[in-house]
């Protein structure tokens, strides 16, 4: 268990007294693993024969000091677990089969919070001995039993369940989503937690601060617009939920995940929920607009050339540029590119879209059909989406909730009711002009005559 976390408390009991009152409700007997002169007086505590040798130590202590067949592991970390999971999981370990039972979610397994039997403390000290310290290998070398995802959300738990915990921020995220209405019960709601979530975040390039401890959040199947002037960090933010960018400081939970430290290769599976529509589209110049619809279909693999065309023909047709299909970017208006830019990211069938300013450099009827089609993946795919922009009157037409952002900070977060009652003068002078003065506003650049197909 995380030792130096274990005795904090964030506005309730500590995080070592949480997991002791779930775990008594399945466990005859609970033990604390951990030094005595630390936690003796919280419980029966079990200290690690081989000190230093992470959580494995911890397990083979554990299994070498108890007397029973079955034992349960708990992390301190996972201030969402109930009762009701352990209850579940205890049950799926009836199986003599298996040595380990353990959960495999939110990108892994979860060693400890799973099942070992009393004989794995042999391979356990056998690996310790060897210099071996990864859990995972034992997983390797014994009967192990892994729980997905899949069935876990079968048998009505989310795998939100398994998230840890590290600052007060986080718990704090934690509980809001843990006592809303929509969150209690064993399955533990996702409706009711953030899909993205920005805690404190903080980015500066050189001495030039562009986030200044900006806190948002975004909830499933919500449309929030990040609205600024040009240098305040709008495309910054989009760039740190995709992980381009790291934060200097703070947190960032996208897909019910904390990514802050994610590396590549955790990012990359984060982005196959999460895609963004580049300002400049990013289409592959050498391929037909068909082809770059078609590119993510293949690069996941699994359909046949038939099933992919029906598929790219579907999505150009429900973007409305189906007629486009065997023409290259080249021969195309920017708005048209930012449609087939908006199929293709749809193609990898993501969970959220992230636009930059969709309707820059558009004509108003093309910035209107953009919007709208924008609107129309909302109602029918049910996306979570956040758009940046300029374009009040775009806002106006998708935002459930606007952030503003103004020298570095987020001066105003809210729905457009509320904005109207804000004390902010240049949120008021926001709301006060036309769509023709934003742009000047902004000095956006518009060219004389945009080219059309």
């Amino acid at each position: 268990m995380g030792s130096d976390k274990a005795v904090l408390s964030f506005g309730g009991p500590t995080l070592l007294a949480r997991a002791q009152q779930v775990a008594q409700t399945v466990a005859a007997k609970t033990y604390i693993v951990g030094p005595r002169e630390k936690y003796a007086a919280y419980g029966e505590v079990v200290q690690d024969i081989y000190t230093g040798c992470g959580p494995l130590a911890g397990i083979h202590a554990a299994l070498k000091a108890t007397t029973t067949d079955l034992n349960l592991f708990l992390s301190v970390d996972m201030p969402l677990m109930t009762s009701d999971f352990l209850s579940w999981i205890v049950g799926q370990a009836g199986d003599k089969d298996s040595l380990i039972v353990v959960p495999d979610a939110l990108g892994g397994p979860q060693p400890l919070c799973a099942v070992y039997r009393r004989q794995v403390a042999a391979a356990a000290e056998a690996a310790l001995k060897a210099g071996d310290y990864k859990i995972g290998h034992l997983f390797d070398k014994l009967p192990t039993r892994f729980l997905s995802e899949a069935e876990i959300r079968d048998a009505g738990f989310s795998p939100e369940i398994f998230r840890n915990v590290n600052t007060a921020e986080e718990y704090q995220s934690l509980v809001r989503a843990q006592t809303s209405p929509e969150g209690k019960g064993k399955g533990n709601n996702h409706q009711s937690q953030p899909y993205i979530e920005f805690q404190r975040v903080h980015k500066a390039f050189g001495s030039k601060v562009i986030l200044d401890d900006v806190s948002f959040d975004v909830l499933p199947g919500e449309t929030v617009c990040i609205l600024g002037r040009s240098g305040v960090g709008k495309s910054v933010s989009l760039h740190q939920i995709m992980g381009f960018l790291k934060p200097d400081s703070g947190r960032i939970w996208v897909a019910y995940e904390d990514i802050t430290d994610y590396g590549e290769e955790d990012l990359q599976r984060i982005r196959k929920k999460v895609t963004m529509v580049f300002q400049n589209g990013a289409l592959f110049d050498s391929l037909t607009v068909g082809e770059n619809v078609a590119f993510p279909l293949r690069e996941r693999g699994g359909l046949e050339e038939a099933q992919i065309y029906q598929i790219v023909d579907g999505l150009l047709d429900m973007v409305g540029v189906r007629e486009f299909r065997d023409l290259i970017p080249s021969d195309l208006s920017t708005g048209m590119k930012r449609s087939v830019a908006i199929a293709r990211a749809l193609a990898a069938q993501p969970d959220a879209v992230l636009y930059d300013e969709p309707t820059t450099m558009v004509d108003p009827l093309m910035a209107h059909l953009l919007g709208d089609l924008i609107k129309k993946l909302k109602q029918q795919l049910k996306l979570t989406s956040i758009v940046v922009t300029h374009d009040m009157a775009l806002a106006k037409k998708l935002a459930d909730r606007l952030l503003f952002l103004h020298e570095a900070r987020a001066i105003f977060f809210g729905t457009f009711a509320e904005m109207a009652k804000s004390n902010e003068p240049i949120v008021q002078e926001f709301l006060q002009l036309d769509s023709m003065d934003f742009e000047h506003y902004f000095g956006a650049q518009r060219p004389a005559h945009e080219p059309r197909v």
